[in-house]
């Protein structure tokens, strides 16, 4: 009954998540340490080193986001003044204590192309003048069904993650 309330409570987040960055740009600070400790407590498999490898993949990530748009502007750019809200980065934070790093990694990499295609989509009918994308509303929105299928089909990401990882050996 108590892992029932914290995926309700868990769905419940991300889709306040997604609601608020699409209606404001922005979401509320307190959602993402509510959030982060309902995964960790719902993770059974939790360990410190998938969660710190997690961490060193969104920081080498966010180092290597930066050194392109600093060699591609010819300046020092600080990406989350233009590019990247501090939210997109928190979710993934967040995240990194729940995926093993395996599926981690494949979320994070098939979140972004889906999310680069729905948008260059919409940009291209559209045709809005000041577009941004809200990536952890969208995120948190595709972690939805992913986290449904896991819970209900009672899967075991550790186990999943292993097998991924021989998939890809």
């Amino acid at each position: 009954m108590l892992s029932l309330s914290i995926n309700g409570s868990i769905l419940f987040i991300l889709l306040m998540m997604g609601i608020q960055d699409f209606k404001y740009r922005a979401i509320s600070w307190y959602a993402f340490p509510v959030l982060g400790f309902l995964l960790l407590i719902s993770n059974k498999d939790f360990t410190v080193v998938e969660a710190a490898v997690n961490v060193g993949l969104i920081l080498f990530n966010f180092f290597l986001v930066t050194l392109f748009f600093s060699f591609r502007d010819h300046r020092l750019i600080n990406v989350m003044e233009s590019y990247l809200g501090l939210g997109d980065i928190l979710l993934l934070f967040c995240l990194a204590v729940y995926f093993p790093v395996a599926l981690f990694f494949l979320f994070y990499l098939v979140s972004l192309v889906l999310i680069t295609i729905c948008s260059g989509i919409y940009i291209k009918y559209n045709r809005p003048e000041n577009f941004t994308i809200p990536l952890a509303g969208l995120q948190s929105l595709m972690l939805i069904p992913v986290l449904g299928i896991v819970w209900l089909g009672n899967i075991q990401l550790k186990d999943l993650n292993e097998n991924l990882i021989l998939c890809l050996l």
